[in-house]
């Protein structure tokens, strides 16, 4: 979801939009690196946009009060909160880390984190910022400012996930004061203030441009200059990483590793991150209402024949919507996908399908080799006996337009290593619309809400039981996200969809 109220809508037809940046002077050689992206934000304030080019953006510009160590053990770890500690199944005390400064130069204090919890950005129905607020922090009740350095949350339910939903999308920290002077939402996602590693100079159609932020707590960053810049065609990312122009590109599928790995000087990195790859059903169509159909067409999907052709076998295929990073809730004995065209054919037999085309929207490559995965996916589908209306649109708003809508290709990322804010996050109550099952929802409250591990794995398989039997979604793979990087440029990315530079160097 990018954006959830009529007003914010304004922001995706933004033309140019110019930041008053402050300049500053490092003492140092000016290094500066261009990422290239096959999409740009179009705003940037994370509670309005949750898509693959908002967090490889903003995840530079915002800081959170806890953080997750992506690049280790997936511990929790302090931030703009140096410290926390339980009060009870409920409550957290978290001591602010002192010296901490926004882009503005202003200190943070206790009242802008209040702020960045309260009613005008999460808990307002009619903020634009509400719907991306509830699919992670919608248990999270008051946050209150007990000093001026410590800060208390109060969850509406015995929280499992309370420090865990302190570090998720949406709980970025804000300027209150930035946000208001900007008048709110559409204004502020334009020249945002936020203490992260680098502020925006300037935001166009085609550019994201950051400069590293001297005052930073975390230390200034050895990259002076950030720029996300538009590529939305693969081969003019990869010609601009040969010729230079590029320091880094993102989403080089497999079959096009050769041209890089090919050049001494440039090399490919990356992995499978926490995102499950899916193509997601909207239950209004009609043929669609019927969980046959539904299962007969994840049936018809040889999963492992996917993986082999179009990722040189490089990511997996989960057994049920899950990650070994959710630790003792994982559950290694959950039987594979199976590839069955037979039962397939039994169950849309059973469904009385008749023919009738279902719409398939896809994007060229938001995902990977996303089109030759859908024309794969069609051809299977077809083998059983299934037609399709294959639509390819430009956009997410394109992707979601109704009516007319029945099956489009999709990501579940799993920005926190917990069910919570995977499965749950993305089928929960808010999703009703397009699929609801009153069962499932029954038990992700318990997830939600017990602080007995052995009560959430119990919960946790009941949801993925149901997913399986009356599904919302077919899991495809695992995503696996690889990137085009000049040796000069050293930078790790993490298992995740997120891209962090505070650490990269330019050599």
């Amino acid at each position: 979801m990018e954006v959830s109220r009529r007003s914010a809508f304004k922001l995706l037809g933004a033309g140019i939009v110019l930041v008053a940046a402050p300049r500053i002077s490092f003492g140092q050689e000016a290094k500066a690196l261009v990422v290239a992206l096959d999409e740009v934000p179009r705003q940037l304030d994370p509670l309005l946009y949750q898509t693959n080019p908002g967090y490889r953006v903003m995840q530079n510009i915002y800081d959170t009060l806890l953080t997750v160590d992506y690049a280790g053990d997936g511990a929790i770890k302090p931030a703009l909160a140096e410290s926390w500690k339980r009060v009870d199944g409920r409550t957290i005390d978290l001591t602010l880390r002192e010296g901490v400064r926004f882009h503005d130069g202003s200190p943070l204090t206790a009242e802008d984190v209040v702020f960045s919890f309260g009613p005008e950005r999460r808990t307002d129905p009619n903020s634009p910022g509400f719907g991306t607020a509830q699919q992670f922090l919608s248990a999270i009740d008051t946050v209150e400012a007990v000093d001026d350095r410590t800060i208390r949350v109060k969850s509406s339910v015995d929280d499992p996930a309370l420090e865990l939903r302190l570090s998720a999308w949406g709980s970025q920290i804000v300027k209150k004061a930035a946000f208001e002077a900007a008048g709110g939402f559409e204004g502020f996602a334009r020249a945002p203030v936020g203490t992260g590693p680098f502020s925006v100079a300037s935001f166009t159609a085609d550019a994201v441009e950051l400069q590293a932020f001297a005052d930073y707590w975390g230390g200034t960053p050895d990259i002076t200059r950030l720029t996300y810049r538009l590529a939305p065609e693969l081969s003019s990312r990869i010609s601009g990483l040969v010729s230079g122009d590029f320091g880094i590109i993102a989403d080089v599928p497999p079959d096009q590793f050769g041209p890089i790995q090919g050049d001494p000087e440039l090399e490919i990195v990356g992995g499978t991150v926490a995102s499950i790859r899916v193509i997601k059903f909207d239950t209004r169509n009609e043929t669609l209402k019927d969980p046959r159909v539904r299962k007969a067409l994840g049936l018809a999907i040889d999963r492992k024949a996917i993986v082999d052709a179009l990722w040189a076998g490089l990511v997996s295929i989960p057994n049920g919507h899950q990650l070994p990073a959710f630790g003792a809730l994982y559950d290694p004995n959950r039987p594979a996908y199976r590839y069955d065209p037979e039962e397939a054919k039994k169950l849309l037999q059973e469904a009385g399908y008749n023919g009738e085309a279902i719409p398939y929207r896809v994007r060229v490559a938001a995902y990977g080799p996303e089109l030759a995965t859908a024309e794969i996916v069609v051809a299977m589908w077809q083998a059983v006996g299934v037609k399709t209306d294959m639509q390819i649109v430009e956009n997410f708003g394109q992707m979601m337009q109704y009516p007319g809508t029945g099956m489009r290709n999709g990501v579940d990322p799993i920005l926190v290593p917990d069910p919570l804010f995977g499965l749950w996050r993305s089928y929960n109550e808010s999703e009703r619309e397009v699929w609801s099952n009153e069962e499932f929802y029954k038990w992700g409250h318990v997830l939600e809400a017990s602080l007995d591990p052995a009560e959430r794995k119990e919960a946790f398989n009941h949801m993925m039981d149901i997913f399986d039997e009356d599904p919302p979604a077919i899991i495809l793979h695992t995503m696996g996200v690889f990137y085009g990087k000049r040796r000069n440029v050293q930078w790790e990315p993490i298992p995740s969809v997120y891209m962090d530079f505070r650490k990269a160097q330019i050599v």
